[in-house]
């Protein structure tokens, strides 16, 4: 459990890290920097909303599903065990820590800072109505952590489920036979 709260603050620290240096570099006078052509662009934009933009404005509704998601994820926290569920363990701690990371930015700003930008997605997101979206580290940690959750919930949970039936059922034929 330790080193999953070590893991939450380098991972919370890394992100307010980079939306300091993104707000120092990039805001003024408002700069776009382009890492790769047609795939990697650095340039400051304060959100107000959720990701892609959405919802913006309503930081009180922001607070509420915060504080939601900070008790589910605080609970699915206590079931850590990097022994036998590392991708659940994994997942939870980048969920934490990008729910943190845009907390921090929404109590302290009042909007989120987003600098990352994959132009090449332009075209694939406007196909369902968003256009240029930006994004941060805890935006990539909570999207990272969902994907890995869904995984670890679709395909090893099933197999420890299996494997704790097998070892329970195990352990009750040996006390009948004493």
């Amino acid at each position: 459990m330790i080193i999953g709260i070590i893991l939450i603050i380098v991972l919370t620290g890394l992100d307010q890290a980079t939306k300091y240096i993104a707000q120092y570099f990039l805001k003024e006078p408002l700069i776009e920097k382009t890492i790769i052509p047609k795939v990697l662009q650095f340039s400051y934009y304060e959100n107000t909303g959720a990701s892609w933009g959405m919802l913006e404005g309503k930081q009180t509704l922001f607070l509420i599903i915060t504080l939601i998601a900070l008790i589910i994820f605080g609970y699915l926290f206590t079931k850590l065990s990097f022994k036998n569920k590392k991708l659940y363990s994994i997942s939870v701690i980048l969920l934490l820590a990008g729910t943190l990371g845009n907390a921090l930015d929404r109590m302290i700003l009042n909007y989120v800072i987003d600098f990352l930008h994959l132009p090449f997605l332009t075209p694939v997101l406007g196909l369902v109505g968003i256009s240029n979206f930006y994004f941060n580290l805890a935006d990539l940690f909570l999207n990272l952590g969902i994907v890995l959750l869904i995984i670890d919930m679709l395909f090893l949970y099933p197999k420890r489920e299996r494997i704790e039936k097998r070892a329970k059922t195990i352990k009750e034929r040996s006390k009948i036979n004493e």
